[in-house]
């Protein structure tokens, strides 16, 4: 099955689980700065990369690498928490649209089919596309409350993730560098149906228009921002932009083009942490209630977009999930 491979980038400050499957491919994202390789697994820091971009762009140095210093029939993205399903039955999804999984286990992956290799390459092999099923906005969260369209959802996160100035910096470079996507970038931006989360499987002539849209559009972005200062306390406008250009993408192709395609469910797995033993199994449980418990209060003791809110994560990926 090597015409298909499926890129899982993970975290490179925790150990999480991998799935026994031919088609995925565990990547470790900023590999650059990782001198301990502790799942001893492929870096995104050889060849041709841009592992040093991992805190603006995240998952997007993975499919970087993969685009440069790959080759496949059908490449997929996806990320050591979130996968496409493939299981034959839906599954009841949060206010964000996403699956919620509670851990990467045998009878969790049994059951979602991401074990089966054979079914999910014949389900592939299909379809020139498989993404995620568009996201209704109606009693999606944000922090200003409900929003009507995809400008909306991401100018909630004004301050907090993005700005508005990038987002506008990106419309401008659209119409610059890739005006053929201009319409459908407008278009998709006032409608309701979210297409994010860089998950996907596509056939190359597809990943390689993908990445020629991003990328370029985004080294542009970088340069024209370099010297906001917001950028210190916002470093992943780079990567929100990205999934942004991904949304816009898609679109364009399921409305304008016509491929084979397959809109899918995004699984959102709890908790990824290896199971090895019994005590992995009673920790995961105390690091979830942990969380769940702290739930209720986080937004108000660390509001979203604060530098405490960032460094008590970081505590946390550090001493408390990393083994």
């Amino acid at each position: 099955m090597d015409d298909i491979k499926i890129f899982v980038s993970h975290r490179i400050d925790m150990r999480s689980e991998l799935i026994d499957n031919p088609l995925y491919i565990p990547v470790r994202c900023g590999a650059i700065f990782d001198k301990e390789n502790l799942m001893g697994i492929a870096g995104d820091d050889t060849g041709v990369n841009i592992s040093e971009k991992r805190e603006a762009y995240g998952e997007l140095t993975v499919q970087y690498w993969a685009w440069k210093n790959t080759q496949a029939e059908y490449y997929g993205l996806c990320h050591y928490r979130r996968y496409l399903s493939f299981a034959p039955e839906r599954i009841k999804t949060d206010k964000q649209g996403l699956a919620p999984v509670f851990c990467i286990d045998n009878k969790s992956l049994t059951r979602l089919h991401l074990l089966d290799s054979a079914h999910m390459a014949e389900e592939i092999r299909r379809y020139d596309l498989i993404i995620p099923e568009p996201i209704s906005l109606e009693g999606y969260p944000t922090p200003k409350g409900a929003v009507r369209t995809i400008r909306e959802l991401w100018e909630a996160y004004d301050g907090i993730m993005i700005s508005k100035e990038a987002i506008d910096l990106m419309f401008s470079l659209i119409d610059e560098l890739a005006p053929e996507y201009s319409a459908s970038a407008r278009e998709y931006f006032a409608q309701d149906g979210h297409r994010g989360y860089n998950c996907f499987v596509m056939r190359r002539e597809l990943f390689d228009r993908l990445c020629a849209f991003q990328f370029p559009i985004l080294f542009a972005l970088e340069e024209r921002l370099q010297d906001r200062a917001y950028l210190k306390e916002l470093p992943r406008i780079p990567g929100y932009i990205g999934e942004m250009l991904f949304g816009i993408f898609t679109f364009h192709l399921v409305q304008h083009e016509h491929w084979r395609v397959k809109e899918l469910q995004i699984l959102y797995f709890l908790n990824t942490q290896p199971i090895r033993s019994n005590w992995d199994r009673i920790r995961m449980y105390m690091s979830y209630g942990a969380r769940a418990a702290f739930g209720a209060v986080k937004d108000f003791v660390l509001p979203i977009g604060t530098r405490r809110r960032r460094w008590a994560r970081d505590m946390w990926h550090r001493y408390i999930i990393r083994r």
